[in-house]
């Protein structure tokens, strides 16, 4: 491992203490001391024993993927919140009525990693649960508590923001690449001139 390969993955190795630490203070709903240090120490041999994977972790965030994401985020929120509402009105009102049913659809998503994040999206959100998705296929089997729910579903907004985050992700994947190939082709051509100059 290169210098700055190490540098990087001591970065990402502290960047995942500290999330594994936040978190377990969120659940732990304490910050004192005793939380503090028992979040901390779980949190090092939590990297510790998973620190094989360490190469296998994708690479972090640009502050314009950051944005999507934090913008998704956001919209996510409200859903949640106008989900709650429409939850509380179909168990207290019946408005709209109780009327379970399963929705199989395939959303306009590519990768592995945007199937995963919509799934924990639609179960995050009340009165839907992902129940299986294909990875293959990239069908999704949804339980709905309501007809509406379904219906708003299909055209969920988080869906749109999930599939922006990816096409931004696929361009700059594309971008590297085409710039690795420039770089290589430049570098044959410096080595085949400075043959030449040898040979001359």
């Amino acid at each position: 491992m290169t210098l700055d390969g190490g540098l990087l993955m001591r970065k990402r190795s502290l960047l995942f203490c500290a999330l594994l630490l936040a978190f377990w203070l969120v659940v732990s709903g304490e910050v004192d001391p005793q939380h503090l240090l028992a979040g901390a120490v779980l949190a090092i041999l939590t990297v510790w024993f998973w620190q094989d994977l360490g190469p296998r972790l994708p690479r972090l965030l640009s502050g314009g993927e950051l944005l999507l994401l934090g913008h998704c985020l956001l919209a996510l929120v409200r859903f949640v919140i106008q989900s709650n509402i429409s939850v509380a009105k179909t168990i207290l009102l019946s408005s709209p009525s109780v009327g379970p049913i399963f929705v199989v659809t395939r959303p306009p998503l590519e990768s592995n990693w945007a199937r995963v994040l919509l799934a924990n999206c639609i179960t995050i959100t009340p009165g839907t649960v992902t129940v299986d998705v294909d990875p293959k296929t990239g069908q999704f089997i949804i339980h709905v508590l309501t007809y509406k729910a379904a219906v708003e579903l299909s055209n969920w907004q988080i869906i749109r923001e999930i599939r922006h985050l990816e096409s931004w992700k696929q361009r700059r994947a594309q971008h590297a690449m085409a710039t690795d190939r420039s770089h290589d082709i430049d570098s044959v051509r410096a080595l085949a001139g400075d043959h030449r100059s040898d040979s001359h």
